[in-house]
């Protein structure tokens, strides 16, 4: 290895190690209020600073010890106490502004600053966020490409409609690599006839939904934008709640499924068997989001009786393991450590106890018969933690809490180690396995589940 290289990774194995170890067990105070007015710049726009945003979402990052989003120093950032926001780390980040004052309704601007380096997510070279305006998503994926480094920055520039008066721009994650530091956002008034387009698209038509056991599949027609615009995509929304009163289905950001999509079509491949489901579209231009189209009910078939299922939870297909699905929440914790198998009995593969899912999830596994008694197994490793109670976490099963502040490396009794947790359980009147997993303290882990 060419000792330049060699002595970075030693370097960054250092730092790391410097930095690892459990999160603080209150979460520091970070970001501001989001209501601190903009800042007057040249050209009549307005700026705001990621550090004054409102921040949420948080999510403990193991490798460096700490919860995010963060507040981070930044030598070059244009924020007057150069400070900015880290987005990364953290699946559901949140920073929100609650106090953007213009003055006229219509189209602006929105210049974002920002930067990164690859860092601890090697190859990913772009890294995206959502916005939304008022309570309605702009863009679930506004792409920011690679700047080459932490200090470097530069901008990207998207098109928002904003209300006379008061408005609340929230910008958020939807993956765990997010942009590792938020500056700064500019807002000036779009120049008349730059884009031309000065109202919302109509809503989309005719949505239907074509079930199938685990997919569905959605068309709708083609939305018409006013003179002057043009539908640059389409929003896709579900929900196992129906439509009506105050908790009912309706677009928002926690049912967004897919956002800014080029055609008329989306196959929904995410589903459960035995499950309805409600859909809504609306279309998106320079000037907004339309109003909702029709909501189409769908079913998708009833679920086949199978009698056993092995799941590899955040890991691909392997032995008799399938790759992880049926889930939902949580991240990747993936240490390539040598795990020592000889503690339990029938233990998974080495490769499974490699990879974990870890945070706040859970798992509805369908298709068993209802009421009858099935042996669950949930496999652990701790790759990480080398001291007891550093991680802790809850398991419930069915409504059933059969794991209470668990702490793999004290039951395994030391790190790399696997351990099984069994339990005798029946299956639902709905013959499903709903298991949850939450955190106490820092995050929870799961390996790999079996149901025999």
């Amino acid at each position: 290895m060419n000792k330049k290289v060699l002595a970075f990774v030693v370097v960054l194995f250092s730092s790391l190690t410097a930095f690892a170890g459990p999160c603080p067990a209150n979460i520091p105070p970070t970001g501001g209020s989001g209501a601190v007015a903009g800042v007057s710049v040249p050209g009549g726009g307005l700026r705001f600073f990621f550090a004054d945003s409102l921040i949420g979402g948080f999510d403990c990052f193991e490798t460096l010890s700490g919860w995010f989003p963060s507040n981070i120093h930044s030598a070059s950032a244009i924020d007057p106490k150069l400070t900015t926001i880290d987005m990364a780390y953290t699946i559901v980040g949140t920073a929100t502004f609650n106090n953007v004052v213009v003055p006229a309704a219509g189209n602006y601007t929105m210049d974002v600053r920002y930067a990164f380096a690859q860092g601890l997510f090697p190859g990913v070279k772009t890294r995206y966020a959502g916005v939304m305006v008022n309570g309605v998503v702009i863009n679930s994926a506004v792409p920011f490409p690679v700047t080459g480094d932490f200090e470097a920055f530069q901008d990207i520039t998207i098109t928002i409609p904003l209300n006379a008066g008061v408005n609340t721009i929230q910008f958020f994650n939807t993956t765990r690599e997010g942009v590792s530091r938020m500056d700064a956002i500019t807002l000036t008034p779009t120049t008349p006839g730059s884009t031309g387009c000065v109202g919302a698209p109509n809503a989309p038509a005719a949505l239907t939904g074509e079930p199938s056991l685990s997919d569905v599949s959605l068309t709708w027609n083609a939305a018409t934008a006013p003179n002057g615009c043009t539908v640059s995509g389409y929003n896709v929304y579900r929900s196992t709640t129906p439509p009506g009163g105050p908790d009912g289905f309706a677009p928002s950001v926690d049912t967004l499924i897919a956002g800014g999509l080029s055609t008329t079509s989306f196959d929904d491949k995410t589903l459960m068997c035995g499950t309805t489901y409600y859909y809504a579209v609306q279309a998106v231009d320079a000037a907004g989001v339309s109003g909702p189209s029709n909501v189409v009910t769908s079913s998708t078939a009833a679920c086949p009786i199978i009698s056993s299922i092995s799941i590899n939870s955040q890991g691909q297909a392997v032995g008799n393991f399938v790759a992880d699905e049926l889930f939902s929440g949580g991240g990747l914790i993936s240490h390539a450590n040598t795990i020592d198998l000889t503690g339990v009995v029938n233990p998974a593969p080495m490769s499974v106890y490699q990879k974990a899912r870890s945070g706040n999830f859970s798992y509805i596994i369908p298709g068993f018969i209802p009421g009858e008694t099935k042996k669950v197994r949930l496999h652990f490793a701790e790759t990480y933690f080398s001291t007891g109670g550093s991680r802790t976490f809850n398991v419930n099963i069915n409504g059933t809490q059969v794991l209470t502040n668990f702490d793999i490396l004290a039951a395994s009794g030391a790190k790399n180690k696997a351990i099984i947790e069994e339990f005798n359980v029946p299956a639902s009147s709905s013959g499903q396995y709903v298991i949850v997993f939450s955190n106490v303290v820092n995050t929870s882990m799961l390996s790999a589940i079996e149901i025999q």
